[in-house]
């Protein structure tokens, strides 16, 4: 199996989307009816809070924005004009990755902050190039925008959002977090489905509250790799991280990681 330290995959894997307000007061055994209380508790906080706008606060925002839009393609346009001019030095990127990313991303940040890229080694003299928004929903139209107006490029392919990983390889996958390994196929996942929105808790093996952040952190990058980054922060509206049960009775509700996007596209198709 390969080994991942989470240093070594920090910029690829998504910071994603738990609920930190969820968690923070959620004793780490198991108990989904606190789950489940905490969920709708604060989608109703959310819920509210949406609505303190006024209308003219409002309209002063769409004059923003509007403003904002054409600087955006302004610059997504300059991005792909320097990238045309440097694309045949960009393939070179084999031969000093980090310096070919820090070039891209130094001219990728003009339209947006926040952003990442990645390439991928050549596959039949064809390079792979990934804009991602790293997890943030917010960034998730400016990439579809920018991948949108690409241009025509002999030996790329431009990509929006990290794509799901192959199952095979996500089984041959362990990721390192801190003296812990998480395991893919050792952990478990439990689905909570509140008015056609689905929440996911993730089981694993040693979590406490000392090293919880770390296993979420980790616990996130392979849901990132399992649905790739669209669906990770699309489908599924929150993830929570427990240690996990020991209770056979309570074992038995629990279903493979490894059949995690099976039903969350399982789930969305029957919803649709």
């Amino acid at each position: 199996m390969e080994m991942m330290d989470i240093e070594t995959i920090l910029r690829n894997r998504c910071n994603g989307y738990v609920l930190q307000m969820l968690v923070a007061s959620m004793p780490r055994h198991f108990n989904r009816v606190n789950t489940m209380t905490k969920i709708i508790v604060t989608t109703i906080i959310m819920a509210v809070g949406f609505t303190s706008c006024n209308s003219q606060t409002d309209n002063n925002n769409k004059q923003k924005n509007m403003f904002g839009l054409f600087k955006k393609q302004e610059s997504i346009e300059k991005f792909w004009n320097w990238f045309q001019q440097n694309e045949k030095s960009l393939r070179d990127f084999q031969k000093n990755p980090d310096k070919t990313l820090t070039q891209v991303l130094e001219n990728i940040k003009k339209i947006q902050s926040g952003l990442a890229v990645e390439f991928e080694p050549p596959q039949n003299n064809i390079i792979n190039v990934t804009i991602s928004a790293d997890g943030d929903r917010d960034n998730f139209a400016i990439v579809q925008d920018i991948v949108a107006k690409a241009p025509k490029i002999d030996g790329y392919t431009f990509v929006a959002f990290r794509q799901r990983i192959p199952p095979e390889k996500v089984k041959g996958m362990v990721l390192k977090v801190e003296d812990h390994k998480l395991n893919p196929n050792n952990m478990k996942f439990f689905p909570i489905i509140s008015d056609d929105t689905l929440h996911i808790i993730i089981y694993a093996n040693n979590i406490t509250e000392e090293n919880f952040n770390q296993f979420a952190y980790g616990g996130l990058m392979l849901i990132d790799n399992i649905l790739g980054e669209y669906d990770c922060v699309t489908k599924v509206r929150s993830y929570d991280f427990q240690n996990m049960p020991t209770n056979e009775e309570e074992l038995k509700d629990l279903k493979p990681l490894l059949d995690l996007a099976d039903f969350v596209d399982n789930f969305h198709n029957n919803n649709n």
